[in-house]
């Protein structure tokens, strides 16, 4: 995790950083745990995370698709 996660919240804009990011590699304990705490208050970014999981489903589909 770089500095500017460590030990403090994130704001809306470091935690869709995070998302994107978790598509690209495994987020490490201290990134999960902040992003999490960020996900139980804010509504907008767990908004964004399902759209996220929508799109990575439906690339996986249609990269499944005959």
């Amino acid at each position: 995790m770089d500095a500017d996660h460590a030990g403090h919240k994130l704001n809306c804009r470091q935690a869709s950083r995070l998302l994107s990011l978790a598509c690209e590699r495994p987020l490490d304990e201290s990134e999960r745990q902040a992003l999490r705490r960020h996900l139980d208050a804010c509504l907008m970014c767990r908004n964004f995370e399902s759209q996220l999981e929508f799109l990575r489903t439906a690339a996986r589909r249609l990269a499944d698709a005959p």
